[in-house]
């Protein structure tokens, strides 16, 4: 069974970074089902050495994940950046005139990332006793999870998730959550087929983002797709379906155009075998892993720069907890 409307592909095209992707059957495809191989160790780990992906579809309990859904959305409504008062919450319409400038971020983002139901939903038993399977004993989430609110317009940019999470043991696997139904043309996950056995890369995964200031890999995916071969494959999502991944492997999200101004809501969170070691950026107490002055991690909001410094993801803020975008903050002000 497709999950992609090829008609709409067709019709409105796909794109990443701003540019149109060549959606003909040689450069463009459908993420493959892999949830009849669960329970079976041997047949996970050759699919994942093979594809570099593990996509489970119906995994997890739909309402487990609008609960979550809901849980997160009707915070996203009290900061004004969707519309609860002409739409239904769960539907993430974006509202124009949103006041997120004047709350306390630090406490927002905070309280998304440890909401009970979402909380819950990373720690499904679902996904614990599919890493548990795949890696041969018991797995552990890393203690930051990373939930993104992508608007319309909005997208992330071509990277491979090596170079930001293995301060650690380097036996790190990625998953990626839709928390709730999100079609091709709202900006999901793309993956590069078969990139994380590409030589070509073995310098770039050498890097370290914090330490090397890293950027995006590319901002062009077709250029990307000539120097390393293989199709860009996606797929519609619905809430219950998880996608496990080599943290070598290029991705990116395909850009939120939707027709309806509805925003994305998915999750990265990343597993690996407890006991082995933690990348302290991403376990224990830490608010500001990045070091510096203090920031939230809020992916979009600006136009795309690079993020060598982090900025598409991570925002700086005042004293308060408030964004600084172009704000003096009140120690400035008094001081002036």
């Amino acid at each position: 069974m497709s999950h992609l409307d090829q008609g709409a592909i067709m019709t409105n095209g796909v794109y990443c970074r701003g540019k149109k992707l060549d959606s003909s059957p040689e450069k463009f495809g459908e993420l493959r089902d892999s949830i009849g191989l669960l329970g079976d160790a041997a047949a996970l780990r050759a699919r994942m050495a093979s594809d570099g992906y593990l996509l489970f579809r119906g995994l997890v309990g739909r309402e487990k994940v609008l609960a979550a859904r809901r849980e997160i959305l009707l915070k996203y409504a009290i900061i004004g950046e969707i519309d609860s008062i002409n739409h239904d919450v769960m539907d993430a319409i974006m509202q124009k005139d949103t006041f997120i400038d004047e709350v306390n971020m630090a406490a927002f983002t905070e309280s998304v990332r440890s909401g009970k139901a979402y909380h819950d939903l990373t720690l499904d038993p679902g996904i614990m006793d599919y890493y548990e399977t795949f890696l041969g004993g018991k797995a552990r989430s890393f203690n930051f999870k990373w939930p993104r609110f992508v608007r319309p317009g909005e997208g992330t940019g071509i990277h491979a998730d090596n170079i930001y999470v293995t301060g650690g043991t380097k036996n790190v696997w990625t998953t990626w959550i839709p928390i709730g139904d999100v079609a091709v043309e709202e900006g999901p996950i793309v993956l590069l087929e078969g990139s994380h056995r590409s030589e070509k890369l073995d310098g770039y995964w050498e890097l370290d983002a914090d330490r090397d200031k890293v950027g995006w890999l590319s901002e062009d995916p077709l250029e990307v797709q000539r120097n390393l071969g293989g199709r860009w494959l996606t797929g519609d999502f619905k809430a219950g379906d998880i996608l496990s991944f080599d943290v070598k492997l290029v991705h990116a999200s395909l850009d939120n155009r939707s027709s309806k101004n509805r925003c994305r809501l998915t999750s990265d969170t990343r597993y690996h075998l407890e006991g082995e070691a933690l990348d302290p950026r991403w376990n224990g107490d830490n608010g500001n892993p990045h070091q510096g002055k203090p920031k939230v991690f809020l992916p979009g909001l600006n136009k795309k720069v690079g993020n060598k410094e982090f900025e598409e993801e991570w925002k700086p803020i005042d004293e308060r907890g408030r964004l600084m975008r172009g704000r003096r903050t009140a120690f400035a002000a008094n001081t002036a």
